[in-house]
């Protein structure tokens, strides 16, 4: 809320007539119900869970709907990936901003051959990462946004526990003052698992062991989010096979998850959204009207005006 109050202080300052922006909070249940059913608004743009964005488009009407909802993003590691390169967007997709990103990266599927030698790698960085707030400088990873998140993430640690996978690091909250959680990194996950299918929102990965660049673009797509998604490769065929075959709507090439293109568009596809896209003249659009002109000047009736 306090980016938000700031970005309408800033337009107030610059000399935006009042009421061309309105900044209202409040809870779901009456402020946001109200402006979904309310005749004269009409476009919702949304960002959050998936049964939210399903009331809302049950309810919305004849709106424009804009939704940004759920993700379980990957990241494909081939045999032949710059494997320094590899652990750092994992780093950065899985564990910046603590995990609190549609676009955080929550699976790595990796070749078989490579899968131990990416394990031993990743630890390494994993166990030198300091905890702390995200005002310091030295700081790699934050606080959780309140107490029930550093609660949900950790009962998908303990679902994953009880599905059978491997817990390699953290799976615990830092003991304290404090919404931390421990950097948690699972291994040996098969794909139906809750841990590789639901989002955790939190600073917790799994690795999943795939065959080849097939077998891993069909782990990847088997999920019922479609957001952000990325391939390792030197090879530019398995790259683009990557690019045409991954159910997402962003794809990066030997870069993690997340990015800050602003002028591109930006948005998922399946249970991530519906279609619309944010960012970029498509962002614009989003928020506009197609309206068709036809102007004569012939000062003739046309033939296929004609009635015969």
């Amino acid at each position: 809320p306090l980016c938000a109050t700031k970005l309408v202080e800033i337009l107030i300052k610059a000399g935006l007539p009042k009421g061309v922006v309105n900044l209202v909070f409040g809870p779901g249940e009456s402020v946001g119900a109200r402006l979904v059913k309310h005749p004269k608004v009409r476009m919702i743009s949304f960002t959050g869970h998936r049964d939210t964005g399903l009331w809302i488009t049950q309810n919305a009407g004849l709106k424009r709907l804009g939704l940004e909802m759920g993700s379980k993003n990957p990241i494909i590691v081939m045999d032949d990936a710059d494997m320094k390169l590899v652990v750092d967007g994992i780093l950065w997709g899985g564990y910046g901003t603590t995990g609190q990103r549609c676009t955080s990266a929550s699976r790595v599927i990796v070749i078989k051959g490579i899968k131990s030698k990416l394990e031993r790698m990743l630890l390494q960085r994993l166990k030198r990462l300091k905890l702390g707030s995200g005002l310091k400088s030295d700081t790699d990873i934050g606080p959780l946004v309140n107490r029930r998140a550093v609660e949900k993430v950790h009962q998908y640690t303990e679902i994953g526990l009880k599905e059978g996978a491997k817990l390699l690091c953290g799976g615990n909250p830092r003991k304290g003052k404090g919404h931390y959680y421990k950097p948690t990194l699972f291994t040996n996950v098969k794909p139906r698992m809750r841990i590789a299918q639901e989002e955790i929102f939190g600073p917790s990965v799994v690795i999943i062991p795939a065959v080849d660049v097939n077998d891993a673009i069909k782990i990847a797509n088997n999920v019922a989010y479609g957001l952000s998604s990325a391939i390792y490769t030197q090879d530019v065929n398995k790259a683009f096979k990557a690019i045409e075959k991954l159910e997402t709507g962003i794809t990066y090439v030997n870069s993690s998850t997340i990015g800050s293109e602003i002028h591109l568009p930006f948005g998922g596809v399946k249970a991530t959204g519906n279609g619309t896209r944010e960012a970029g003249i498509n962002g614009v659009d989003e928020f506009s009207e197609i309206k068709t002109v036809y102007v004569d000047y012939s000062g003739k009736l046309q033939k296929s005006q004609k009635i015969e």
